[in-house]
């Protein structure tokens, strides 16, 4: 398995690559892991991990296309041909930009790959900022089709990704596996009660929980804009977010004084997945206010499995599983967030009927049988006789 992040780390692409290896093995796959050299430990996975050599001068990366993380997809490309000559696998499973190496080396090894869909390339370069102009964009257009064309299938994390595959080659098999897993529990774990006592948060406030990353993408801006609405009409009302780093969370604090919610506002640095379920445990609503891209955060499933009523924007990243039956969906501006949070507050009718609704959603959509289901699919795919498909002019 080919992972182009920094793993193990708690956010999106590495936890998701962090139970694609737990479900492959449950399968009865061996899996070996390529990554980047920074990163932990993954929690209980007894995987050999190589971390790919060379001067990688920092140690940590930050999420999202930058120019650093190309100088280390090339150094994972060497070691990926190094790691070819000593050993032969079966195939190559590739998670986002990894599967451009798994096409070239797996055509000169002759190995197929699966390529593990997280998004659209081209549309993340412009919406994290990375370049507006037309010529990089249409460039990593060209590699998502290099990618797409060249696997033996694309297993794709939500609908609109997988849309976003088949209209780049409608012959190519794609497959659509949700970011769902059960978050670990056990040692480390909290409750809800211990997770307020640790912020200090009173056990009779109402608490909005956001968990995940902080990077602008999530638009966590919104959701501290809409905080004094909210707080007008819910007064002992609390926000706490967790999973971001000092410097994002030293500017989200800036931004809270600016509004004059600081008071209101806890922020917590990136904890391990064990303690989320306290976390969210802890909420009497959980906030998704992202409203860009296509892939749905890997936290909204968990979300929908806590008993907690979600309130999210009623955009593409999320509308494309969820309606109103299992979510409170909002509009995009401080002003509609606000009035779904408030609702999901006090409205006691409206909140029994999401809660009810998401465990319909997962228990339909996301049940243990739907996902084997998908995951023999996947394999008797990866299995299908024949050579890789040759790299085009």
């Amino acid at each position: 398995m080919i992972i182009p992040q920094e793993f193990y780390s708690t956010r999106g692409t590495p936890i998701s690559a962090y139970h694609r290896i737990r479900e492959l093995m449950s399968h009865g796959h061996e899996v070996d892991v390529l990554t980047y050299k920074p990163g932990g430990e993954p929690p209980n996975l007894p995987v050999r991990i190589y971390r790919s050599r060379g001067p990688h001068f920092l140690n940590h990366i930050k999420a999202g296309p930058s120019r650093l993380k190309i100088w280390y997809d090339i150094l994972l490309f060497f070691n990926l041909m190094y790691r070819m000559s000593r050993s032969r696998y079966d195939a190559l499973y590739a998670h986002e930009e990894g599967a451009f190496l798994a096409r070239i080396v797996g055509w000169f090894t002759r190995t197929p790959y699966v390529y593990d869909m997280h998004s659209s390339l081209p549309r993340q370069i412009r919406e994290w900022g990375f370049s507006r102009r037309q010529w990089v964009v249409n460039l990593f257009a060209w590699v998502e089709a290099f990618c797409v064309r060249g696997a033996r299938v694309v297993v794709a994390i939500s609908p609109a990704v997988a849309q976003v595959a088949r209209a780049v080659d409608p012959a190519v098999p794609v497959i659509v596996i949700v970011n769902h897993y059960e978050l670990p529990t056990g040692a480390g774990s909290l409750t809800g009660a211990e997770v307020r006592a640790r912020h200090g948060i009173d056990p009779s406030a109402k608490l909005v929980v956001y968990t995940g990353s902080f990077v602008p993408l999530q638009a966590l801006d919104m959701l501290i804009a809409a905080a004094p609405l909210i707080s007008a009409r819910v007064p002992n009302v609390k926000f706490l977010l967790v999973g971001g780093t000092a410097d994002e969370i030293e500017a989200l604090r800036a931004l809270a004084a600016k509004f004059n919610v600081a008071e209101r506002f806890v922020f917590e640095q990136i904890r391990p997945q064990v303690e989320m379920t306290g976390y969210m445990a802890a909420a009497d609503v959980l906030a998704s206010p992202r409203f860009a891209g296509i892939n749905p955060p890997g936290k909204l499933f968990g979300y929908l499995g806590s008993g907690t009523p979600v309130v999210a924007t009623d955009t593409l990243v999320h509308n494309q599983l969820l309606d109103v039956s299992c979510a409170i969906l909002t509009g995009a501006t401080p002003e509609k967030f606000a009035e779904g949070v408030v609702t999901a507050l006090t409205d006691a009718q409206r909140r029994a009927q999401v809660i009810s609704g998401a465990r319909t959603f997962l228990n339909s959509y996301c049940s243990a049988e739907a996902r084997r289901t998908a995951y023999l699919t996947l394999l008797k795919r990866l299995a299908h006789v024949g050579a890789p498909t040759d790299v085009p002019n």
